[in-house]
This record gives C-alpha cells, sequence and structure tokens, in this order.
C-alpha cells in the first residue's frame, strides 16, 4: 500500500499539538470549563441578475454557501471557515476552500487553506495550502508551515488567461526567535520550488520552467522608553528561474554565489536580491515623530508573498501633534524616492512625496478636515542619454476640504457636510505638456435628518463634477436621495437609495439612474434574513453612441448564528 507521507505529516502534526496541549493544561481547571462548545454563522446566498440593451456581466443565478465557526475543547479552540461557489458555466468543478486554526494558550496550529505573515518580505499572506504550527511561551517565538502554494494546471483551451502551465509548488517557512509584541527578534527562512516531475510540459505554445526561492530574513522591533520605537525588516533572496538550467561552477568565479552553492545548489539562472525597512518613531503625548528608511532591489520577489513595488528606495519624515486639546490634530509626510537603483534602466526616476492632513473641531457642532497631498516624478539620464521630448516631469496635487455642521437635540439631528475636491495634473514636460495635464473639481452637499423616535433617516444630495483636459470638458450635476427605517423592535431595518445624475461626455449626454433596496430582519436570535434589489439605468442622448441599458440584481440570503 502506498502510504502518502505527506498527509501523514499533517495527521502527525495535528495529533501532536493536540496531545501536547491536553498534557500541559491544569486539570484542576477542567471543572471550571465547558468541555465541549460550538457557535458560528452559516449563510445561503442566491443571487439573480438580468440585463436588456448589453451583454450580461454574469451569470443569471449565483448561489454561495459560506460557513465560519469555532469548536472548544476544554479551553482549546477550533476555528474554521468554508466557502463553497459556483464557477462559470465552463468550470466542471465549484470553488471550494476550508482552512483551519485552533489555538490554546500559546499554541496555534493551522491546517488547510491559510494565509500567515511571518514578515513583509518572506511569507507574506500569501495563501497555501498545508499544515502548521507557531508557539509562543514566555520570550520564545517559533512558527513553522509547510504545503503547496501552487498547484499544477494545464494549458487551457478555453481561456487565455490560463494558457500558460503552471508545476505543483511547494516548500515551507520557519521562524525562530524571542521576544514579545513590543520587542522582538525573529530569524526567518523561507525555501519553495516547483516540482519538475509534476507537469508535462506542451508541444505548442509557451513553456514554464521549474522555479525556486530561498530567502533569509529577519524582522525585529525594540521600545526604549515606552515612547522611542525602532523597527527593522530585511530580508536576502535567492531566485532559480530555471532549475534545469548549468552548474554555476562553470561560468562564474564569484566568491559568496560559489559559497552559497555549496549550502543551496544553485545555478545559472539563480539570481539574488535583497529589500530591507527601518523605521525610528518617537510617541510623545501630544505629538510624535517617525524617520523611515526602505530600500527594495530591482526584481526583488518571494513566492511567499503576491506583489512588491521594486526598484525604490525613499525616505520620508512624518510628523504629527496636536493642540488646544486635542481640538486642533495635524499629521504629514514628506520623502523623497529614487528608482534605477542598479543603473540598467535609460533613465532614472526622482520623486518627492507629501501629504497633510489637518482636523480642526473647536465644538460639537462644528468641525473642519483639510486633506493635501502633493506627488512629483523628475527623469534624469540613466545608462543613455535622455530625449527632452520623452523626459518625465509632472506634478500631481489633490486637496480635500470638508466642513460640517452637526445640530443634536432629544427629538432629531441634523448633519449637513460639504465635501469639496480638487485633481491637477501638472506636466513639466514642454512637448507632451499640452496633451496630457488635465484637472477635476468634485463639490457633493449632503443633509441627513434624523428622527431619533421614530428611528427614521432620510438624506438629500447634491453632486457636480467638472473635468478638463486637452480634449474638453466633462461634466456631471445630479441628486441622491435616502431613506432608512428600523421597525419590529430594531429586528427589522429598510434602507433605500437612489440617484439620478446628468453627464457631458465630451459633447455626449445623457442620463444614469441608480437605485437599490436592502432590507434586513432578524427573525430569531439564530435565523436572519437579508434581501437587496439594484438597479441601473443608462439613457444616452439621441445622438450620443453610447447603448442604452438597463440592469437588474437581486440578492436573497439566510444567515444562521449558533
Amino acid at each position: 500500500m502506498k502510504i502518502n507521507l505527506k498527509l501523514t505529516f499533517y495527521i502527525i502534526l495535528v495529533m501532536a499539538v493536540f496531545f501536547h496541549s491536553a498534557h500541559a493544561q491544569d486539570i484542576e481547571n477542567l471543572k471550571d470549563q465547558k468541555p465541549f462548545t460550538f457557535h458560528g454563522t452559516m449563510g445561503l446566498n442566491l443571487i439573480g441578475y438580468g440585463v436588456n440593451g448589453i451583454p450580461g456581466r454574469q451569470n443569471p443565478l449565483s448561489v454561495i454557501f459560506s460557513a465560519n465557526a469555532t469548536a472548544s475543547l476544554y479551553g482549546i479552540e477550533f476555528p474554521f471557515s468554508i466557502v463553497i461557489s459556483d464557477k462559470q458555466k465552463n468550470y466542471s468543478q465549484p470553488f471550494n476552500q476550508f482552512g483551519l486554526s485552533p489555538h490554546w494558550k500559546w499554541i496555534t496550529l493551522h491546517g488547510g487553506y491559510r494565509n500567515i505573515t511571518f514578515s513583509n518580505y518572506t511569507l507574506a499572506g500569501y495563501t497555501f495550502l498545508g499544515g502548521g504550527i507557531e508557539l509562543n511561551p514566555g520570550l520564545f517565538r517559533f512558527g513553522f508551515i509547510y504545503g503547496r502554494f501552487d498547484r499544477r494546471t494545464s494549458e487551457s483551451p478555453l481561456f487565455d488567461t490560463d494558457s500558460l502551465p503552471h508545476f505543483t509548488r511547494r516548500g515551507f517557512a520557519a521562524k525562530l526567535g524571542v521576544g514579545n509584541e513590543n520587542n522582538f527578534f525573529d530569524l526567518i527562512y523561507l525555501r519553495i520550488r516547483d516540482d519538475s516531475a509534476s507537469l508535462q510540459q506542451p508541444d505548442t505554445g509557451a513553456i514554464r520552467m521549474p522555479e525556486q526561492n530561498n530567502i533569509a530574513g529577519i524582522n525585529s522591533r525594540f521600545t526604549f522608553f515606552r515612547k522611542l520605537i525602532w523597527e527593522v525588516e530585511g530580508a536576502f533572496s535567492l531566485y532559480t528561474t530555471n532549475l534545469g538550467s548549468g552548474e554555476l561552477k562553470d561560468v562564474t568565479d564569484n566568491s559568496f554565489l560559489n559559497s552559497v552553492n555549496k549550502v543551496l545548489v544553485i545555478n545559472q539562472s539563480s539570481e539574488y536580491y535583497s529589500a530591507i525597512r527601518s523605521s525610528l518613531q518617537y510617541k510623545a503625548k501630544s505629538w510624535s515623530l517617525k524617520l523611515e528608511y526602505r530600500r527594495i532591489d530591482p526584481k526583488y520577489r518571494s513566492m511567499g508573498a503576491y506583489f512588491f513595488n521594486n526598484d525604490i528606495e525613499n525616505l520620508t519624515v512624518g510628523p504629527s501633534f496636536a493642540l488646544y486639546k486635542r481640538k486642533l490634530i495635524f499629521s504629514g509626510n514628506i520623502g523623497l524616492q529614487r528608482d534605477n537603483l542598479k543603473k540598467t534602466k535609460k533613465a532614472s526616476s526622482n520623486r518627492m512625496i507629501g501629504n497633510v492632513n489637518i482636523s480642526f473641531h473647536p465644538s460639537t457642532t462644528f468641525g473642519f478636515d483639510v486633506n493635501y497631498n502633493n506627488y512629483s516624478i523628475h527623469q534624469k539620464p540613466g545608462r543613455l542619454a535622455l530625449n527632452d521630448s520623452i523626459k518625465v516631469g509632472q506634478t500631481t496635487q489633490n486637496l480635500t476640504l470638508t466642513p460640517r455642521l452637526i445640530f443634536v437635540n432629544m427629538k432629531n439631528s441634523h448633519l449637513v457636510m460639504l465635501v469639496y475636491s480638487f485633481l491637477k495634473f501638472s506636466d513639466k514636460n514642454r512637448f507632451t505638456s499640452a496633451f496630457s495635464e488635465f484637472s477635476s473639481h468634485t463639490t457633493q452637499l449632503n443633509y441627513i435628518l434624523g428622527l431619533i423616535k421614530s428611528k427614521l433617516s432620510i438624506t438629500f444630495g447634491i453632486t457636480n463634477t467638472i473635468l478638463n483636459s486637452y480634449a474638453g470638458s466633462s461634466t456631471g450635476i445630479g441628486g441622491n436621495t435616502g431613506i432608512s427605517k428600523t421597525l419590529w423592535k430594531d429586528r427589522m431595518t429598510l434602507n433605500w437609495n437612489a440617484s439620478l445624475m446628468r453627464n457631458v461626455y465630451f459633447n455626449d449626454g445623457g442620463w444614469i439612474v441608480n437605485s437599490n433596496f436592502i432590507c434586513n430582519i432578524k427573525i430569531h436570535d439564530h435565523h436572519s434574513l437579508r434581501a437587496c434589489m439594484y438597479y441601473t439605468g443608462n439613457y444616452p442622448d439621441a445622438d450620443n453612441p453610447n447603448l442604452s441599458f438597463n440592469e437588474y440584481k437581486g440578492d436573497i440570503s439566510y444567515i444562521f448564528t449558533f
């Protein structure tokens, strides 16, 4: 009989942690705990969809089942979640994901589909199928996970996005450290690789090569005098893009790579990158100051994370303070950023980043918020001379003002809020500025009336937008209204919202109508219903080439709480 070693590993891991937890538990306190509890929610969601005038954008009928629950056995918790939904009609299998992360005191066990973070540059929330354990007794910090990070997929004859086959990708990550939440130092190691024997390459089309990733990293935080916080995290990533490539010793005399090769077995397709972030923050009673440095090499990546904005180096300073008994609060950030760290691009970009936030609330009746952002970029020559006609020099500014008035008494409440937003994009290149610069103004005025005894609220609002660019101007003006009512001793809530907008986009005009109705009913402490209806109508003018359409969507869900 063939034994599945990975399945055996998971079973042994679960049993070992469970029995260790039970053995370590204080026997004298068992009588004070319930032997078994089970609580959570289960939901069934039915979604109907219809449209005329344009092609449908989703299935006419969809069904989703979800469950989130936690079982407890003498204080040991076993949370899990399940989501099952139908796919598009061309898929033969439904979507299923099951996950479990029981914990007891300083022991946490992971099983099924999980996403765990050890640090931002190593294992950083990537969803895998497998198992793991985390131990935090006292100052000791330990974590280990193993699983499948990508499953084998063959070339799809139906979808271009699935045309590239995938190998089965498996690996592990380990964390070893000391400390607590305020002061800790962790060493992290990650190793993930493709199983080259798991996939038969297609006879035609693109061919994927098996890859491997080894990462060593640190993550730390130190607090001094309860006010000064120093954080450092970094990683060194060794990425092999083709496991079948030639041996490294045949083409290089790099002493560092040859030393690494003795331990990790790398080859001619292997490359290494680094990433680091360090911040120093001082927190006083009414003010704080934070200094942060970050550098990520070009092409830096990790098989344990989804995405990195790489080839950047930046330094930022962020002050904040409060005055007049915290009635005036100021916070801001200013920084410099550059790319082309390895001098491999034709041009380098320098950026300045700045933002200011001011909140002023002298009384409970009046308040005022201001937010301003300024992002600029300027290019300079890199490996080659930079042509002035394509040289990038841009500035983006955004200003938002939000004054508000609030009046509340025993019978009703009144809220009047004005939101004004201004956005401007400026191009410093004299060859392209005439075609790329634009600005926009958005103004929203809303009034909300709350009738406290009747448990009724009514909303009115108007919106105006203006967009200016080289091609002309685009305007939009309209209004919205809404009603919310609570009934049946707060067990039923009804909400209706509608908006009507007149848009003129470069001389092509039309009307857009949106409306939705939502009803929430708590039938019992364990049973609740939710019904939603959505409508969107697009009605262009007679000379507008856009299509006229009506779109409908209904959503009914039942939730059982136990």
